[in-house]
């Protein structure tokens, strides 16, 4: 049972760039970028494809099995990581500001955030032990690191979530970015 290295590599070397192109495909679909999906997809599939054929015509070694499933789990590590590099989209980090902070000090944190250029909408919550000031600012992914960090360094015991929007209509960034 020889093991021919080149085809070994090509196996793992398709499987990592078809996963790759996969994981892309679907957040780009969750994105909604209508002509960047399918694109992606017609190269996925081409490389599914080939991918497959190359081990299917390999089965009596099981070492090209194993280079086209460790060429699956890198796909989807790259994929993730090129879509982190990417930033596509946008982020809701919703902050709430513990009760203790006086109206002036979270009024600072909120002109803050709006001098560093993001929209922040600003209302009143009641949680466990009172009053709570909740912020919402819509951001761009490659910019939310910057929301987290100056909230955190004004108040270390602020809470925040991030949420994923899908759609978004009017306000703030329509008034920025017109074409959006």
């Amino acid at each position: 049972m020889a093991i021919k290295f080149n085809l070994l590599f090509l196996i793992f070397g398709i499987n990592v760039l078809y996963l790759t192109i996969n994981t892309l495909r679907l957040l780009f679909q969750a994105k909604g970028l209508i002509w960047v999906a399918p694109v992606c997809g017609a190269l996925e599939i081409i490389l599914y494809t080939l991918g497959l054929h190359y081990v299917l015509n390999s089965l009596s070694n099981p070492w090209y099995l194993l280079a086209y499933a460790i060429g699956f789990g890198v796909g989807i590590a790259l994929g993730m990581l090129i879509d982190r590099l990417l930033a596509i989209g946008y982020k809701i980090v919703q902050i709430i500001v513990p009760p203790s902070e006086s109206t002036a000090d979270q009024q600072n944190l909120v002109e803050l955030l709006r001098h560093q250029g993001f929209g922040v909408t600003e209302f009143n919550g009641t949680g466990r032990d009172g009053q709570r000031l909740i912020l919402e600012v819509l951001v761009p992914r490659r910019q939310e690191n910057i929301v987290y960090e100056t909230v955190l360094a004004f108040n270390a015991k602020a809470f925040m979530i991030s949420l994923d929007p899908t759609y978004f209509h009017g306000g703030f960034w329509v008034k920025r970015h017109p074409r959006r």
